[in-house]
C-alpha cells in the first residue's frame, strides 16, 4: 500500500463529541482518526494504564512477539510522523522481512534479498505506550483509565446511540461510539438489550499454544540476520520464532498447533527447539541468558464477525479491531488490520461528513470486507494442520499445496520470496501470487526441490 492510498482525502469535520471504548492499538488508531473529525474524543479503558511500557493484564497476547507489518507501519507513520524513528531510538529493531529474517520452511531456508518490506520489531507494551503518548498529546483527546463502560444511551426512538453509560451511573455524550473492546466486543451485549441482533460469525477452532521467554541478545554466535522463524512440517504441529526487541533482548516463542503443547521448563524447551530440522532457534536459546519466567498463552479460535451482513444497526456506533475479527496471532496481522479499519473509518466519515445511515452502512461493509484477505491467509494456513475445525474456505487445500510450492521456490528465487512476503505483509493482494508469470516462476523453481537444513 503506497502513501498515496493513505493520503489525506479532504477531511470533513463532523463536529461534536465521540467516545472510543478500549485503549487497545485499535482504539488508539481510531482515536487518532476521530481527532481530526470530531471536536472532542474521549478514550476510556477499564485498566489502569501504565505510564511506560509495562505488561497489561487485559492484553494476554502482549507478552508474545510483535512485529508491525509494512502496511501497519505506514499507517502509524502517516498519523504520527516520526513514530517509527522514535520506536527505533527507544530500541525497536528495524527488520526487512526478506533480508533480515532467517525463514526455514518446507525443507529449506528462504533466500534473503533486500526489500522495501520493513517494519519495527519491539514488545507490544513498548509500542502501545509510544502510540498512547502520541494520542494523549493530541489537544482534543482525553484518555480516562480505570473507567468502566456499562451500556449505551440512545435517543427517544432507540435508533441512535447518544452516549456511553459508565458503571458510576454517569454518561459521556457521544455522536460516534467506537467499540475497541477486543474479541468480546462488549457493546454487542449492550445493543442486544436495545433490540439489535449480533452479526453472524465464522469461527475456526485452532487451539494454538505458545510458550514465550525473553533472553539477552548477544552478538554470538555471529549472524547476518536479525530474526528467525522455523516452521516444522504440518504433521509436527510445531513452529518457533525469535524476534529482536528493545533492551537488546530476544523474545523467543515456541508454538504448538492443533492442541500440541510446547513445554515451559527451560531444558525441555531447548530439547523442543532442537527437535526442528533447523537448529537456529535452539542456538539462540543455548547462547543467551534467559530473563524472567516462561509465559504460556492459548489461542482457541479464529473469530470473524460479519459486520458487512448486518441488516439492522443503530446509528452512531461502529466496531474496530478484534471486535470485528480476531486471527491466530502467529501470522502477525492483528495490529495492521486494526490500523486499516481505522483508516477506513476516516474515509467513510469524509465521504458523508456525518454519522448517518449512509456512513454506518459504508463502514460496516468496508470494515467487514477489509478482513477477508487476512482471514483467508490465516484460516487457510490453519487448515494445513490436523485438528483445525470450522468452515474451510473453498479451495483451501489447493491453495495450501500451491503455498508449499511457493515456499520451496522461495529457497531458489528472490522474486518469489519478495512477492509472497508482500502478500503476507498485507501490502499486495493474494491475486498477485496467481498471475501466469508468477505461477510459472513458482512451478519452475519448485521443481528444484527443498535445499535442506542449514544453520547459517
Amino acid at each position: 500500500m503506497s502513501h498515496h492510498h493513505l493520503g489525506r482525502t479532504h477531511v470533513r469535520p463532523v463536529g461534536g463529541p465521540s467516545v472510543v471504548v478500549g485503549a487497545s492499538m485499535a482504539g488508539l488508531c481510531a482515536a487518532r482518526v476521530l481527532s481530526e473529525r470530531f471536536d472532542h474524543v474521549v478514550v476510556i479503558d477499564r485498566d489502569k494504564l501504565p505510564n511506560g511500557p509495562e505488561w497489561r493484564h487485559q492484553v494476554p497476547q502482549g507478552r508474545h512477539p510483535h512485529f508491525l507489518l509494512r502496511a501497519g507501519a505506514q499507517h502509524l507513520e502517516w498519523w504520527f510522523p516520526g513514530i517509527v524513528e522514535e520506536l527505533e531510538a527507544g530500541g525497536a529493531v528495524d527488520v526487512d522481512v526478506c533480508r533480515d529474517l532467517y525463514w526455514y520452511e518446507s525443507g529449506g531456508v528462504m533466500r534473503r534479498p533486500a526489500s522495501e518490506l520493513h517494519g519495527p520489531a519491539m514488545s507490544r507494551p513498548f509500542l502501545e505506550a509510544t502510540v498512547r503518548r502520541r494520542v494523549e498529546a493530541l489537544p482534543n483527546v482525553t484518555l480516562l483509565d480505570e473507567t468502566v463502560a456499562e451500556g449505551l444511551e440512545t435517543d427517544a426512538s432507540g435508533t441512535r446511540i447518544t452516549g456511553v453509560r459508565l458503571d458510576d451511573g454517569s454518561t459521556i455524550a457521544s455522536g460516534l461510539t467506537v467499540d475497541a473492546t477486543g474479541r468480546q466486543a462488549r457493546s454487542l451485549g449492550w445493543l442486544k438489550t436495545l433490540g439489535y441482533e449480533a452479526p453472524s460469525e465464522s469461527v475456526v477452532t485452532v487451539d494454538t499454544r505458545y510458550a514465550t521467554r525473553v533472553y539477552r541478545r548477544t552478538e554470538l554466535p555471529v549472524r547476518d540476520w536479525k530474526a528467525a522463524a522455523v516452521i516444522g512440517n504440518p504433521d509436527s504441529k510445531r513452529l518457533a520464532l525469535a524476534l529482536p526487541t528493545e533492551g537488546e533482548r530476544w523474545i523467543v516463542t515456541l508454538v504448538g498447533l492443533g492442541g500440541e503443547s510446547p513445554p515451559t521448563d527451560e531444558a525441555e524447551r531447548l530439547a523442543y527447539a532442537e527437535s526442528f530440522e533447523s537448529p537456529v532457534i535452539a542456538d539462540i536459546m543455548a547462547a543467551s541468558e534467559p530473563i524472567g519466567e516462561t509465559v504460556a498463552y492459548r489461542f482457541a479460535a479464529d473469530q470473524r464477525r460479519h459486520m458487512e451482513r448486518m441488516r439492522r444497526f443503530p446509528l452512531g456506533w461502529v466496531p474496530v479491531g478484534d471486535a470485528v475479527c480476531s486471527f491466530n496471532p502467529i501470522y502477525g496481522q492483528g495490529m495492521t488490520t486494526a490500523a486499516q479499519q481505522a483508516a477506513i473509518l476516516g474515509t467513510c466519515l469524509d465521504r458523508t461528513g456525518a454519522t448517518n445511515r449512509s456512513f454506518s452502512h459504508h463502514y460496516l461493509r468496508a470494515a467487514g470486507r477489509s478482513v477477508s484477505v487476512p482471514w483467508s491467509i490465516a484460516v487457510g494456513r490453519d487448515f494445513a494442520y490436523d485438528g483445525t475445525t470450522g468452515k474451510k474456505p473453498a479451495g483451501t487445500d489447493l491453495v495450501n499445496r500451491y503455498t508449499e510450492r511457493v515456499a520451496v521456490a522461495a529457497q531458489h528465487d528472490d522474486a518469489v520470496g519478495i512477492r509472497s512476503n508482500a502478500v503476507a505483509g498485507l501490502v499486495r493482494r493474494p491475486e498477485s501470487l496467481l498471475t501466469p508469470a508468477y505461477v510459472f516462476r513458482v512451478l519452475r523453481f519448485a521443481r528444484h526441490g527443498p535445499i535442506g537444513p542449514s544453520s547459517t
